[in-house]
Formats: structure tokens, sequence, C-alpha cells
């Protein structure tokens, strides 16, 4: 057992010789202790690089803080420094001591992890051990501490070795920024810088807010590229000042880390959309448009290889770098379309003016990273927020205007062609007054024409009249004197219905109910026919029956030839002959029928011209009859609507 013990102390001897050598070979030389002591008074910011020494572990995992807490003097000066890789760890050495009891705060800015070791320098005392750094999990950050600050109590009097390991995986040059302060001192300027960002995150949210509530209701596309350019700016600003991580990632800081270029590429399609749309580059400019797309195109790509080498390299530096590369795309093409500005009008202008402050801020900070590294980055907040809030105001006040000149030009429209419509209006007036008139002249001219032409119809049927009954008095011959009574009867008929459609007489010329034409008919060929013996008529018509020019002649003809051949055979052995005619409707049509209580067909010397003007006269008027022969002849015709 003891042998065991014993070799047990040789070996622990024999690894702390391995190690000392180690450090010897590599800090290459033994130097004096570079670091100085910091005598801390109490509310004053105290820049702590000039106080440390520094030393680089090459060989990641050989040096300890209990090795180097009692080796301060392997430690260099940061004059005769320079480092071998930049992603090595350094530690750094310094010691404190504070006149007073104190709360200080020991804070930095851009490391990915720092590892901080106290020492009070007291018999058998032993360090405290705090975490921090930007891909610091939250679950590691002690209490009262974040991932940029270490807080620290001093007592007065006290001396404290401050050993600090440090490894920055960014693939920047580590910046060893450190920085102590009075706790109440570091407390008031970080709640003013959170104001500062607050102020600037709420100006992009009401933004935000505004832009959607008026894209809601005017369905206005440019302000929904408005909108992703907003917020694309706002998550940039969230991850860069390290919300957004806090807030979704806080035991996985480097996934949101990674995220944050990604935010930047949104708000940069976000604003390309919104230049193409508003300024109406595919009209304008073909061949800008094309580049513009093939940027937009771009942006995904980039997007894609940003987040394969953040990934897979933690190389953020590179992606920075590819990424200025690309600023240098968008300046020549933003360049291009500011000189199409002769072409602009004044709301097209104030995107102008918001492009023009958005390549200057833009130049400058992408040559301030590719010249001063990451120290930069943490003033990016401030200009993106600048960006997004003077901006995007410019924006607005071009997007509103333009939208109020649309609606002003389309009120001018809308009264322009109400005037149009207006005059249109009075000319058509005008035209239909004019032709109107010329109508009623026209009408009058007809309305004589037709007066005319009825005077001379009247007349010459008047005169064929005359002419057959003057022969029909002198005619000696029965079969002609029959025959001339027959045209008397049609000419009559013919008379009475022109008569009705006389205007003279009749209000309306074009439509007349057939009672009163039949009615006369009747009464003309009981006189013309009259042999003695009285003829009883009886006539049975709707008076709602309208019929037209073209078939009141026809009907007055069909009565006619009925009426002539019932007085000429139905009644020589009848003494007392009775005809019966009803004109009724019915579901069709209309229905006549005529009715004689004389010797019938068979006795009847029927006269063939007569029956065929019937059956010729009917099928004019697309009817159909049927003749019964009992107790006298009795037709029936059918007529569809001819009115």
């Amino acid at each position: 057992m003891l042998l065991i013990c014993n070799n047990q102390k040789v070996k622990d001897y024999i690894l702390k010789f391995i190690q000392a050598l180690i450090l010897c070979l590599l800090c290459g030389h033994w130097c004096t202790a570079t670091s100085k002591i910091i005598n801390y008074n109490g509310r004053s910011t105290i820049f702590l690089k000039q106080y440390f020494g520094i030393l680089e572990d090459d060989k990641n995992g050989l040096l300890t803080a209990d090795l180097l807490f009692n080796k301060p003097e392997l430690f260099n000066s940061f004059n005769d420094f320079s480092p071998t890789k930049l992603d090595d760890p350094f530690w750094l050495y310094t010691e404190i001591q504070s006149s007073n009891d104190e709360e200080v705060v020991l804070s930095f800015k851009n490391l990915a992890s720092a590892i901080l070791f106290v020492l009070p320098d007291t018999a058998g005392a032993s360090y405290q051990q705090h975490y921090a750094g930007a891909f610091c999990p939250d679950s590691l950050v002690s209490n009262g501490d974040s991932r940029f600050h270490f807080q620290l109590t001093l007592v007065r009097g006290m001396k404290y070795r401050i050993l600090i390991r440090s490894q920055h995986s960014k693939r920047y040059n580590p910046i060893f920024d450190f920085e102590l302060n009075d706790s109440q001192l570091f407390y008031t300027k970080r709640a003013k810088k959170e104001r500062l960002d607050y102020w600037f995150q709420g100006a992009g949210i009401l933004l935000l807010v505004y832009i959607l509530a008026n894209g809601l209701i005017t369905k206005y596309r440019p302000y929904i590229w408005m909108a992703v350019f907003i917020t694309g700016l706002l998550m940039y600003n969230l991850a860069l000042n390290r919300y957004f991580i806090d807030w979704f990632f806080p035991n996985n800081p480097i996934a949101g880390w990674r995220l944050s270029i990604h935010f930047l590429h949104i708000a940069t399609a976000g604003l390309y959309l919104l230049i193409i749309d508003f300024w109406k580059i595919k009209t304008r400019s073909p061949g800008l448009y094309r580049l513009g797309k093939f940027i937009l195109y771009g942006i995904p790509v980039l997007s894609l290889l940003s987040f394969f080498i953040n990934y897979y390299f933690a190389n953020f530096k590179l992606t920075s770098q590819i990424n200025s590369c690309l600023f240098l795309v968008q300046l020549y093409y933003l360049i291009r379309l500011l000189s199409l500005w002769k072409g602009f009008d004044k709301q097209e202008r104030y995107l102008a003016y918001g492009i023009v402050l958005y390549l200057a801020v833009a130049l400058f900070v992408s040559s301030a990273v590719l010249t001063t590294g990451e120290r930069f980055l943490t003033l990016i907040p401030f200009f993106s927020g600048l960006v997004q809030t003077v901006v995007s105001l410019l924006f607005l006040i071009g997007i509103n205007g333009k939208l109020w000149q649309n609606e002003a030009d389309k009120l001018l429209y809308q009264q322009q062609l109400n005037d149009l419509q207006y005059k249109q209006n009075q000319l058509l007036e005008t035209s239909v007054k004019e032709r109107t008139q010329e109508l009623q002249h026209g009408k009058m001219q007809i309305e004589l024409l037709i007066d005319e032409l009825n005077h001379r119809v009247k007349n010459n049927l008047q005169l064929l009249y005359s002419l057959n009954s003057l022969q029909m008095s002198v005619s000696k011959d029965q079969n002609v004197n029959n025959i001339l009574k027959d045209n008397v009867a049609r000419i009559k008929a013919m008379m009475l219905v022109n008569e009705n459609l006389n205007p003279e007489k009749n209000n309306n010329s074009v439509l007349f109910s057939p009672a009163n034409v039949i009615t006369k008919i009747s009464s003309h060929l009981k006189q013309i026919f009259n042999n003695g013996i009285p003829v009883q008529i009886n006539i049975d018509i709707d008076e709602s029956i309208i019929i037209n020019a073209t078939s009141g002649l026809s009907l007055g003809l069909i009565i006619t030839e009925l009426i002539t051949n019932s007085f000429k055979y139905a009644f020589p052995s009848q003494p007392m002959p009775v005809i019966s005619i009803t004109l009724n409707k019915y579901r069709y049509g209309w229905q006549l029928q005529y009715r004689d209580n004389g010797n019938g067909m068979i006795t009847q010397k029927s006269d063939s011209f007569g029956l065929n003007l019937i059956s010729d006269l009917t099928r004019q008027l697309r009817g159909s009859y049927k003749v019964v022969t009992e107790n006298g002849v009795h037709y029936i015709f059918s007529f569809p609507n001819i009115s």
C-alpha cells in the first residue's frame, strides 16, 4: 500500500515536471510577469488590456487554471504577442486590489467563450469559476452574470488574482476588450443602451403594424414588401442585440447566431421586391428587371451557403466577407436603378431618398467591418435600427403618397368621366329630340300617304262596287246576275274591312274587333239577296277577340261566301230560314261556327269556286274546318291566335 502511494506521488511529480517543461517550450523563454496590479477606486471604467498578460494554448487542454495561477511569469505582454491560430484558447492574467468594498462588473463584447477564474490572495483560498461568452449556454451562466459580463464582489484591501480562459471560434481576430466598471455604472449604461434598443424595436413594431393594417385595407402590394423588409430588419436587430437568442435559444446560442444573417437576407429580399414593384422596373427597364430577378434568386442561394459555412465550419468571418461582396453587387444595381431618377414622380423619389440613405449606411458599415473586423459589429444594431426607422419612414411617405395620388387621380378621372358622360347625355338628348322631330315629321307624311292610299282604295272599291251593281241591274241573264251578286258581296266585304282600318274612324289602324264587320256584312248580304223570304241572322261574337287587317279580310270573305251560299241554295223550301254565326275563344285560339237550317249540302247546288275560296282562306289563317250536314249545314272553323 505504501509502495502504491509512493508510486502515485512519483507519477504526479513527473506529470507536473512534463507540464512545466512543455510550458517552457511553448513560451520559448522564461520571462518576468508582465501583468500589473489594478488598484480600483470605484465609479470609473478601467480597460483591462493594458493590465493583462496573455498566453496562447496552442496545445489545447494542457494548460489549467491551477497550473497558471502558480506560474504568472509565463504570460507575455500584448505588445510582444502574435497569435498562431485565431481559434486557439488564450489565457489572460492580471491582479486586482480595491481600496473599498465594491460590487464590480467585468464585461466584454464579442468572445465566443470566456471562463473567469477568481482567486483571493489568501492562504488556503480556492478560486471561483464563472462561465460566459456568445456561445455559452444559459445553464452555465451564474446568477448575476450574463453571457457578456461577470459580477464580482471586491473586499477592501484584498488582492485578487484574475485568470480568464477565452476562445473565439468565429474566425475573427479575438478582441480582448474587457472592461472593469462599478456595477451601478455598468447597469446604468446597459439600461441606456436597452432603452435605445427598445425605442428602435418599438418604432419598428409600430411601423409594421401600421403597414400591415394599410396592406389589409388597401390591398396595395408594396405594403406587403415593406412589411417583409421591416420584419427582416426587426429580427436582425433582435438577433444582433442578443434578445432573440436569450428568448428562443438560451441553451443553444450558436443556433441563434447562425440565423441572424438570414434575417438580413429576408430584409434585403423585401427591399428588392418593393423597389421593383413600386418603381415599375419591369416596364421602365426590362434589363434592370432581369438583373433584379437574378439578384433575388441569388439571395436564397447565398442564404443556404451562409448556413452551410456557419453550421459546418463556424466561420462567421468568411460568411460576413461573402455577404459584403454581395453588397458590392447590390451597390452596383441600386446605383443603376437611381439612374432612372428623371422618370420618377414626387412619391417615387421618396423611395429613392431612402435607398440613398440605405446605401450610405450599408457602405459605411461594410467598410468598417472589413477594415476593423468584429469590433464594429456591436455598433451594427444602432445603424440597423437607424435604417429600419428613418429609411422605412421615407419609404412609407412615398408609398402613402403614391396611394393618395392614385386615389386623387381616380377621383379626377371619375369626375372627367362624369363630365364626359354628361356631355354625351346632352348630345344624345339633342340627337333624340332631333330624331324624334324627324320621325314625327315622317309619321305625319306617312299618315298623309296612308290616308291618300286608303282614300284611293276606298274609291277604287266603291267604283268596282258601283260598276258591278249597275251591271247587275241591267243584266237579264240569271247566271250572270248571280255572279255579279257574288262579286258585289265580296267587294262590300273588302270595303267594310278597309273602312274599319281607316284612321279617321279607328284609332288603332292595325288591330280591330271583327264583330262590327261581320254584322255589316250580314246586313248587306241580306239586302242584296232578298227574295221576299225573311231570313233571321243571329250573330254572337266575343268582343275581346282582336284580329289584324289580313286576318280580318280573310274572315270577312269566308263569312261572305257562307252567307251567300245559304241565301242562294239553302232556303227554297224553308218557311222560316235562320242563320247563326258565333265566334268565341277557346284554349288554343278561337272558333267560328256557321249554321243554317236549310236543305244541307246534299240538296244544295254548291258553288265550287266559293267552296275552294273558303278552303284557301282558312288555310291562310292556319286554321281547319269541318262540315256537318244534319238539319242544314253546320261549319265549324278552328283558328290559332292570329291577332
